[in-house]
């Protein structure tokens, strides 16, 4: 008799003298998230912008997530890559085999200046769209936002027009991100930009291309010389700080002096490095050996020689 009791009422005392049991976990929504697509930059940023999605769905508290290498698991036992490139019914596929509720592919396409975010969330039950959105951005450094607003957007139910109308405004950060992409690194100025140049001595007028290129017109003087030509910048990585460079320099000169007038030319390449304290400051420093070659049109004399000539400067970059 005791040992029915015990088997039939003691759960029943500890429910009420404890409470319900929690099923917290249980109402959680599983999760997988495939790595995006990326279209006109590395592989690694759509990696990384999956990597943020995955985190900030935990933080929300509602879902569970897929690991990185329990997804890339079930996927090399199916002979698919991790990336969002699969179609839209392979990844159903995936998401019955990991017992996921939804699943995430997407992609981020740059194109020009900008940056856009794609992501859909698919019901794996049945195969439809619960939710999607494309937001838009100037900065690699704001794709963690759009990984948020996408994720309120399903958690929260926000009307889609709402938060990609707040996506195209600017963004007040409150808190420094303590995720980084592989690859990004702060305070480096958008490709497509100008610059101002404050040199020593002189000023400068400075074009960075979409790519590992710059084209910059100098003007310098001082003690009766004037030199002005065009530089070429090739820079060995495409987002650094500091940002390292090679490149080559012409330059058409005049002189004046108490006994001597004359013009020539200048040519050659130089090697360094520019600092960016902000995002629009740059603190530039090179060296250059330089052939210089001059005529004294009074005398009727020519020397050449080469030189080893020390640039500094201070850049003022801006679109």
């Amino acid at each position: 008799m005791r040992t029915l009791f015990l088997k039939i009422f003691l759960p029943i005392i500890l429910v009420v003298f404890y409470g319900r049991p929690s099923f917290a976990a249980e109402d959680k929504t599983k999760m997988a998230v495939l790595d995006f697509k990326t279209i006109g930059d590395s592989a690694d940023l759509g990696e990384g912008a999956a990597e943020i999605l995955r985190t900030t769905l935990m933080q929300t508290g509602k879902y569970t997530v897929v690991e990185r290498s329990m997804l890339k698991q079930v996927l090399d036992e199916q002979k698919l890559g991790l990336s969002g490139a699969i179609d839209q019914n392979t990844a159903i596929g995936i998401g019955k085999i990991l017992g996921a509720k939804l699943v995430a592919v997407g992609s981020v396409v740059k194109m020009g200046d900008s940056y856009t975010l794609n992501i859909r969330f698919v019901d794996v039950e049945t195969g439809e769209v619960v939710s999607g959105e494309k937001l838009s951005t100037q900065s690699r450094e704001d794709i963690p936002d759009l990984c948020g607003q996408m994720v309120r957007m399903l958690s929260k139910n926000e009307n889609p027009e709402k938060v990609a109308e707040e996506s195209r405004q600017p963004q007040q950060i409150t808190q420094p991100h303590t995720t980084q992409f592989p690859g990004i690194i702060r305070n480096t100025p958008a490709s497509g930009s100008w610059a101002l140049g404050v040199l020593y001595p002189g000023a400068s007028l400075k074009y960075v291309t979409g790519g590992k290129s710059a084209w910059e017109l100098r003007a310098q003087s001082g003690s009766g010389v004037l030199a002005v030509g065009p530089r070429y910048y090739r820079y060995f990585t495409q987002a650094s700080n500091p940002r390292l460079f090679f490149g080559l320099e012409t330059d058409y000169i005049t002189f004046k002096g108490k006994a001597s007038k004359g013009a020539g030319f200048a040519g050659g390449a130089f090697v360094g490095g520019e600092i960016f304290l902000t995002r629009h400051i740059g603190l530039l420093m090179d060296f250059a050996p330089m052939y210089i070659s001059l005529s004294d049109d009074k005398f009727s004399e020519s020397a050449s020689n080469l030189e080893y000539v020390l640039n500094m400067g201070i850049y003022w970059h801006f679109k």
